[in-house]
């Protein structure tokens, strides 16, 4: 994952629920936060494509959240 679009415009939902509209760093960031049951149940919506997706799992975001990078934006 090069190059990350941290200041892309994403959303971190679960079903019936939005838990944070704003950059990919604020929803990796809430998504840190939430509690376990509701990171299992959540994903980002992105509003361009990354990697080849629009929508980001909860690996994908694991993965994002350890990223170096996202503690320097």
């Amino acid at each position: 994952m090069d190059e990350i679009p941290w200041y892309a415009e994403a959303s971190l939902r679960a079903p019936g629920r939005v838990f944070c509209a704003g950059s990919l760093a604020q929803c990796i960031r809430k998504w840190q936060r939430l509690p376990e049951i509701d990171q299992n149940s959540a994903y980002i919506n992105l509003a361009k494509e990354f990697g080849g997706r629009m929508k980001l799992s909860r690996d994908d975001m694991a993965a994002l959240a350890g990223h170096e990078d996202l503690r320097r934006i």
